[in-house]
């Protein structure tokens, strides 16, 4: 199978659907190559960082502005929110069992925390962050796109919730492709659906 390249020379994914459904979503980290803190590493070029974006660009409840808005996960909207298989595929990873981070405080993890990992064939996508206790398949397991995979949570080096997605294909990173969705997604676009 012959990969299409992206403006930056890099191979774009299969199209996948966008696993966060009924909302905005504000692309908060990656895509572009500049400021972009997944561009140097290699499997994670085409990563992007995905919240919830609220009433007047917000990304917590009851209105709080997302400057400097640190405190409990349940204040930002994304969290606890659906993740969909964005393809079909089989889960070659899963993890369910490491805690939230608080927001704000950094403490070590595995990388990814709590995420789903599914080889399409043609590449591994790879969603993390999740929530704790939520993650419903398991190594070895068929998914369809669409299937609820977990909920956005904070686990893993993450510094408050979101959604983490790549997609990679012998250890390099791909650039995100989207069904219905025109263009690339970089750091500052919202995506509704």
């Amino acid at each position: 199978m012959r990969a299409r390249r992206h403006r930056w020379g890099t191979a774009v994914s299969r199209p996948l659907v966008f696993p966060l459904q009924g909302g905005s979503w504000y692309v908060a980290q990656g895509g572009g190559r500049s400021l972009n803190h997944h561009v140097s590493v290699p499997e994670q070029r085409g990563a992007l960082d995905v919240v919830q974006a609220g009433p007047g660009g917000t990304r917590g409840r009851h209105r709080a502005r997302t400057q400097g808005m640190h405190g409990k996960n349940e204040r930002y909207l994304v969290y606890g929110q659906p993740v969909h298989a964005p393809c079909d595929g089989t889960v070659v990873s899963a993890a369910d069992h490491i805690d939230d981070q608080e927001p704000g405080a950094l403490r070590y993890q595995p990388l990814y925390g709590n995420h789903v990992w599914i080889d399409t064939g043609a590449e591994i996508v790879k969603l993390a962050h999740l929530r704790p206790g939520t993650v419903t398949v398991s190594t070895g397991d068929p998914v369809r796109v669409g299937q609820v995979l977990g909920e956005v949570g904070n686990s893993g080096n993450s510094s408050e919730p979101h959604l983490h997605l790549h997609a990679e294909r012998d250890g390099l990173g791909l650039d995100l492709e989207f069904q219905g969705i025109s263009g690339p997604l970089c750091r500052g676009r919202t995506v509704r659906t």
